[in-house]
């Protein structure tokens, strides 16, 4: 019993094959199971690998050879966050039409939690990883893919990598169309509660910004851009420092909608209305933005759809249907317009 327990524990896993032949899970599966069509030379290639490796199909039965039965790893930044809610559920319709499991893992918008947690999953028997958010310069995240060869990918950031699939939404158009719309109400005094400073998500909606600003000869004061933690304290904070500036706007554009709530409660504790004395957009359009006080105009991202656009693409690149470079998915974001946004007053 001793002997066959050793055998067990040095037996090899599917990963370890995969990543000797340089192929995915799936793949693996299908060559051991012969259960789809694989081309020859990959087959080779795995054969290959299962002999090198000493892998013995019958010692590891118990364990299940199918990717399909592992789990998908999803790394989000804020759990208490309602917009990453509506991103998890619509990963989870789409694994229970896949039949996977989910692993679910809270970075706190903290990129060394996040680096730690990823090293984790490097030797991970998960079908796949997905990124949301990520503050991690691209050159980790490549790296993780390299290593871990496993399919991987990236919500809300754009990633210059073949191998690495992402789903983003066009940030930059969106904050442009909502600073038309403000111009068009003929603002010209525009600030941005930027969220985190250095995210590629706070960078390119404040371009977005500035373009619309150009169209009209105006431009985005440095004083007017004020970061801040993504939440509604966060909000609440960055939006007390703007309005303690002694020059306040008449309209701010807001990182996103938990921001864009605590700076209704800023605006207010000072004793002006929103939006008869500045206007106020949200970007996420999450369940209480319709429901705030007044109710939010926000920019939408469609948040279930961009989780199910994540499994799809995650089973597409584990079974190899996925060609290197077809996996970047930019997805419109319609303005909504609520109640917190109307004309300046006249001065």
């Amino acid at each position: 019993m001793d002997t066959e327990q050793s055998e067990i524990r040095q037996q090899p896993r599917l990963f370890d094959i995969a990543a000797h032949a340089g192929v995915s899970l799936a793949t693996v599966s299908r060559v051991i199971n012969n259960t789809a069509q694989v081309s020859q030379p990959t087959r080779e290639r795995v054969l290959a690998a299962i002999n090198t490796l000493g892998y013995s199909a019958t010692l590891s039965r118990a364990k299940s050879a199918s990717p399909a039965r592992y789990p998908v790893a999803l790394l989000i930044p804020d759990i208490l966050n309602p917009y990453f809610a509506e991103i998890v559920r619509g990963v989870e319709e789409e694994n229970e039409l896949e039949g996977l499991s989910l692993l679910l893992f809270h970075t706190a918008e903290d990129s060394e939690r996040e680096e730690r947690t990823l090293r984790k999953l490097v030797n991970a028997d998960v079908a796949g990883v997905i990124v949301f958010g990520s503050r991690l310069p691209s050159y980790v995240l490549t790296q993780f893919q390299q290593e871990s060869k496993l399919p991987l990918v990236v919500i809300n950031r754009q990633i210059d990598n073949q191998h690495i699939a992402c789903v983003l939404v066009d940030s930059e158009q969106a904050t442009r169309r909502a600073t038309r719309y403000l111009t068009n109400l003929g603002h010209r005094r525009i600030a941005f509660l930027s969220g985190p400073a250095a995210s590629e998500s706070s960078l390119t909606r404040r371009r977005g910004i500035e373009q619309a600003l150009a169209e009209v000869d105006t431009t985005l004061p440095r004083q007017w851009i004020v970061p801040g933690y993504p939440n509604i304290e966060g909000g609440f904070q960055s939006m007390t420092t703007l309005l303690g500036s002694g020059d306040p706007p008449s309209a701010v554009l807001v990182y996103n909608d938990l921001m864009a709530l605590g700076a209704l409660h800023a605006i207010r504790s000072r004793g002006l209305e929103v939006p008869r004395h500045i206007s106020v957009i949200g970007f996420d359009d999450i369940t209480m933005a319709a429901h705030a006080n007044p109710p939010l105009t926000t920019i939408v991202q469609p948040k279930n759809r961009m989780g199910r656009l994540a499994v799809q693409l995650l089973m597409r690149m584990g079974q190899d249907e996925q060609q290197p470079g077809e996996g970047y998915m930019l997805l419109e974001s319609p303005l909504i317009i609520r109640e917190s946004t109307a004309r300046p007053l006249e001065k």
